[in-house]
């Protein structure tokens, strides 16, 4: 590492990685009228160099790594989103429920007033996530009286609102100076005065940057935002540093078999659409809050699809549906487009289920510095990460009730595989740095404030106390635009 160093303008705030969360506080807090800086690992398009970074090692589970699971770039994650959007790569939005948010030190109703602002930002249609107010006569959800499940939907949009809309907003505002290429590799504490003094970080060319900001923002995902508060000596400040990693699992081992072939076409509310107003939705099945709240079960999603009737192996089947897509104009990549084919019921035999679960905190889930070293000499972070003997069984109890609540609708039989450990590996990183009232129950106060420290936050995923079933991405940019209004009145 080199001995120059070159000292940055102070701005007022200091946000570190250009992911979804960092671009939506920088953003908010420069169209306040706040001076920012705003640092990010990678650049604008994507590089070896600033993908080693994300190097890392991990144990328990199967599990991608650490390496394939984050990506440094300004746009941050979004950038790798595979989801099918109109011809174009993005994501499923789905906000987190009242439910979800029993264990937050914040309230729904608190939250909810953020969430209509990230729905504009996200470049979303209103925040409506319930069946009925979607339901048309052309895609209508599924009658499901007498059992234990709903319909909502999920709202689709393009990674591009964030790689490109609101990066370029970014660097045409002019409250924000955007540092690509400049990796944070430490943080400098002023103990006497509980403030976070400096921040340290090394550029593409090799000299190191010092930035002193009234207030710095930890935005750079829930594996980097732990791992540079363990680097900066701040495991001491709770006993939750690090820990409480979660992940979405996902479960592929059901297969529902109609009752009745008419049930393809049936189903095209559960297939993405446009609505009459021009938003991107899909709908999904959901067990009600009576039966998550009966039978303690997790909170999970179920998205359905059909798997083309062809007697011969699953390759054959994938060559099948991928000629019926192309003859569609749909990207095959996420498997939607499956109710414009002309006749469902012929050319579809079953619905694969991909159920997405919701991972619960375990302090044994945790992040923790490695023994291996970066190219700068910091510890890279080391996962631990288990599917626990009880989220399996809870996971196996799900499956029974929707195997009966499936044949109470009379939609048709499910067969699954019992005792079969879900895929932990969806990039979905939570929980690391999690609020809560006091240093006993979290890291960070309700405002994203580290404990101990007056100046220094947390945002994004890494600070939920509960990470739901889906892309934490619409709540991530909902507590990005609370975080920016909180700090913009603290700093008067």
């Amino acid at each position: 590492m080199s001995e120059t160093i070159k000292t940055l303008p102070d701005p007022d705030v200091c946000v570190v990685g250009a992911g979804p969360a960092g671009l939506a506080t920088a953003l908010a807090l420069g169209a306040a009228g706040r001076s920012v800086t705003l640092l990010e690992s990678g650049g604008f398009r994507s590089s070896r160099r600033a993908q080693e970074l994300n190097d890392g090692d991990h144990e328990g589970e199967e599990y991608l790594g650490l390496a394939r699971t984050r990506h440094r770039q300004v746009g941050g994650t979004a950038n790798t989103w595979s989801v099918p959007v109109q011809g174009e790569r993005g994501a499923k939005y789905v906000p987190l429920t009242a439910r979800d948010l029993a264990d937050w030190p914040i309230g729904w109703n608190e939250l909810r007033q953020y969430y209509a602002e990230a729905q504009t930002l996200c470049g979303l249609g209103p925040f409506e996530y319930g069946a009925d107010f979607w339901a048309t006569a052309a895609h209508r959800p599924f009658r499901l009286e007498g059992t234990g499940l709903t319909s909502g939907v999920y709202q689709f949009g393009p990674m591009k609102r964030f790689t490109h809309v609101l990066a370029n907003r970014v660097r045409n505002a002019e409250t924000i100076t955007l540092v690509p290429s400049a990796t944070v590799v430490g943080l400098t504490l002023d103990l006497g005065s509980h403030r976070l003094r400096e921040v340290r970080a090394v550029d593409r060319n090799g000299r190191v940057l010092a930035i002193k900001a009234r207030t710095v923002i930890l935005a750079c995902g829930a594996v980097e935002n732990a791992r540079l508060l363990l680097l900066g000596g701040l495991g001491g400040c709770s006993k939750w540093v690090g820990r409480g990693f979660m992940e979405h699992a996902r479960d592929f081992t059901m297969v529902l078999v109609p009752e009745a072939p008419e049930l393809f076409a049936d189903a095209s509310f559960y297939d993405l659409h446009t609505s009459k107003d021009g938003v991107l939705i899909g709908g999904r099945l959901v067990p009600t809050d009576d039966a998550l709240q009966s039978y303690q079960l997790p909170n999970s999603s179920m998205t359905l699809i059909p798997r083309a009737r062809v007697r011969t192996g699953r390759s054959a089947m994938d060559r099948t549906l991928r000629s019926i897509h192309r003859a569609i104009g749909v990207t095959w990549q996420g498997r939607y487009g499956w109710s414009r084919v002309r006749s469902p019921a012929t050319a579809f035999d079953v619905f694969e289920i991909v159920l997405n679960l919701e991972q619960r905190p375990n302090p044994s889930n945790r992040i923790e510095l490695g023994n291996r070293k970066d190219r700068f000499g910091n510890p890279l972070p080391h996962l631990v990460l288990h599917w626990t003997d009880q989220e399996q069984a809870l996971l196996d109890q799900l499956r029974e009730l929707l195997g009966e609540w499936f044949r109470t609708a009379k939609l048709g039989r499910l067969v699954f595989t019992k005792g079969r450990s879900p895929d932990l590996s969806a990039h979905h990183h939570a929980g690391t740095t999690r609020m809560g009232l006091d240093p006993q129950d979290g890291v960070v106060d309700p405002h994203g404030r580290v404990f101990q420290l007056e100046n220094l936050h947390v945002v994004g995923a890494s600070i939920f106390p509960s990470a739901g079933f889906a892309n934490p991405t619409l709540t991530i940019v909902a507590m990005a635009l609370r975080l920016a209004s909180h700090i913009d009145v603290s700093l008067g």
